[in-house]
């Protein structure tokens, strides 16, 4: 799922209909729910990006230190043999500027972000019973003169 997808799904889901308070409490384990198994999918999306992320800094760290030259190991990686002499110091920054590393950091920051927006989703469902309880207290208020 798309982080702007997410947020429309969200954008209507969040509505709640001030006529039916009752319903509305009746939804908010269902949405809860549903929230939570997507939070748990892209944490584990996550996970599994960040340990492709650890094996990947090796590989390249290797690769850029000039340890991967049998043609077996550069087939693998899709590489040809690295010319140059890196000086220890200075691998992490050419790992970190490598193309295919930007690009899995670019689809983990991404990740992150979708796992930011679905925290604060299960924090504002968290209150919706509050809210709902606040809505009921106002209606009471305002249609009857008090209690």
């Amino acid at each position: 799922m798309e982080l702007k997808e997410l947020i429309q799904i969200w954008k209507e889901d969040c509505k709640i209909d001030n006529t039916e308070l009752g319903q509305e409490s009746t939804r908010i384990p269902n949405l809860h729910a549903k929230y939570l198994e997507i939070f748990s999918e892209e944490r584990m999306k996550l996970r599994s990006l960040q340990i492709k992320r650890k094996k990947m800094y090796q590989v390249l760290s290797d690769y850029y230190r000039g340890d991967l030259n049998n043609q077996e190991d550069l087939k693998s990686i899709g590489r040809e043999p690295w010319a140059k002499t890196v000086l220890r110091g200075d691998i992490g920054d050419y790992v970190n500027s490598d193309d295919e590393m930007l690009i899995l950091n670019s689809k983990i920051g991404v990740i992150e972000e979708k796992i930011s927006v679905l925290e604060n989703i299960l924090k504002a469902l968290n209150n919706r019973g509050f809210q709902i309880k606040s809505a009921i207290e106002w209606h009471k208020l305002t249609n009857f003169g008090g209690y």
